[in-house]
């Protein structure tokens, strides 16, 4: 198969593709990067794309990827500056704090700041199934697992999002209604 013309594919997904990095990141800084990150890397390797799925649902597997490779370096990185820090004596018993954008705030007291707390798998469903508005085939695709899973990763996303959001500050209201086909899958 021919690989996809990246600028086309640019033209035709960048937008899907920065909202679902949005959605994952929190912040407009980092979802840029992984939205742009995720054409290079269909520049690269646009010739692995087979054509079995949408060239859409490859992109939000490459999105995917490289958001879950980005998580484990921050927390790499986050712990070395913490363990750092600790080392270091604080001058004049103060840390400057920094700046957070109100955006950014208002993202992490929000809905999709508790789905941004959940396990990688049942986040990533939440993400594709409620964000993006992908059937659950297509879910299962960019995740490369059995449907039967993908229900199951949503049935107990949203799970665990009611209660996390209860235990918060009762807003389980927010969270949407367990699909019915989801009921039957759940573990």
């Amino acid at each position: 198969m021919t690989p996809p013309d990246v600028h086309q594919a640019s033209e035709l997904h960048f937008a899907r593709i920065h909202r679902a990095a949005l959605v994952l990141t929190g912040n407009p800084w980092d979802a840029d990067d992984l939205a742009q990150e995720t054409f290079l890397v269909l520049a690269r390797r646009g010739h692995e794309f087979e054509g079995r799925s949408s060239l859409y649902t490859f992109l939000y597997g490459i999105l995917l990827n490289l958001e879950r490779r980005e998580r484990r370096r921050s927390g790499l990185n986050y712990r070395k500056l913490r363990i750092l820090s600790d080392r270091e004596p604080q001058r004049n018993g103060t840390t400057p704090a920094a700046e957070v954008p109100i955006e950014v705030a208002e993202w992490k007291r929000g809905l999709w700041g508790h789905v941004a707390k959940l396990p990688d798998r049942q986040r990533q469903a939440l993400v594709l199934r409620y964000s993006e508005q992908l059937p659950y085939d297509e879910i299962a695709a960019v995740l490369d697992c059995p449907l039967g899973t993908v229900k199951s990763r949503i049935f107990n996303g949203l799970a665990a999002l009611r209660t996390m959001m209860t235990e918060h500050d009762g807003g389980a209201r927010q969270v949407p209604a367990y699909p019915l086909g989801d009921m039957t899958h759940a573990v």
